[in-house]
């Protein structure tokens, strides 16, 4: 079972999918964090690609303030890293069926970003992830962006919006990028049927958890079900 963990940048999906993982971890399940950014095969040839692959995405140099290469050119580099993403979690799937894995965020946030920045409508921007893994639960962390820029230290050019033509103040223009590609996830998730969680109600961390462990319940009670459904009568 795969759950992604979504949100603007800086809604807290990293801290919240690790600590989900514990959680559910604690409670009997077998459960691990995964972060999309490090998909490991263990195989040399695999690894050294996807290596490639991870620093034309996220440079350990940082981003510059423009991009001349365009939308398309990230968003096949982006679907490529999202097709390894899928085949792993589909070999993780064949190995152990029965694990949870919890990760922070999946390919949503790109084709929100995308549509924003290019106009490209959404459905032509799913069409370029149909071999990523498709989440069995999607939780939107949703918080105001003000929020969000008061929890860390520092954003990249392409969270506050520089890429996308927000200028100015770096504050206002992350708040101001950061709350159209929210609305863009509100949409989608109502859409699609994702959990939400209001980050203006729930502040605390467990309180958060604890609000997303019984919906992670609800579909393991339901894959039971149907696995159950499907198997031949005895005798």
């Amino acid at each position: 079972m795969l759950i992604a963990i979504e949100g603007i940048d800086g809604a807290g999906k990293t801290h919240i999918s690790r600590k989900l993982a514990r959680a559910l971890s604690a409670s009997g399940r077998r459960a691990v964090y995964v972060d999309k950014k490090d998909i490991s095969f263990g195989d040399g040839f695999a690894d050294g690609r996807l290596a490639l692959l991870k620093e034309a995405l996220w440079p350990t140099r940082g981003e510059p303030g423009q991009d001349l290469l365009g939308t398309r050119f990230y968003l096949h580099l982006l679907a490529a890293w999202f097709a390894a993403a899928g085949q792993y979690f589909r070999r993780q799937a064949a190995r152990d069926g029965d694990a949870l894995h919890v990760m922070d965020g999946s390919y949503f946030r790109v084709i929100a970003k995308a549509h924003l920045r290019s106009g490209i409508a959404v459905e032509e921007l799913r069409g370029f992830f149909t071999d990523a893994a498709e989440p069995d639960l999607v939780v939107l962390l949703d918080l105001e962006p003000r929020v969000a820029w008061a929890r860390r230290s520092a954003f990249k050019e392409t969270e506050i919006g520089r890429w996308d033509g927000f200028t100015g103040d770096p504050q206002e223009a992350f708040c101001a990028y950061q709350q159209q590609v929210r609305q863009i996830l509100r949409r989608l998730g109502e859409q699609q049927g994702w959990v939400v969680v209001d980050q203006g109600t729930l502040h605390d961390d467990a309180d958060i958890v604890g609000h997303i462990v019984p919906h992670v319940g609800r579909i393991l009670a339901r894959t039971r079900t149907q696995a159950a459904g499907a198997r031949p009568p005895d005798g």
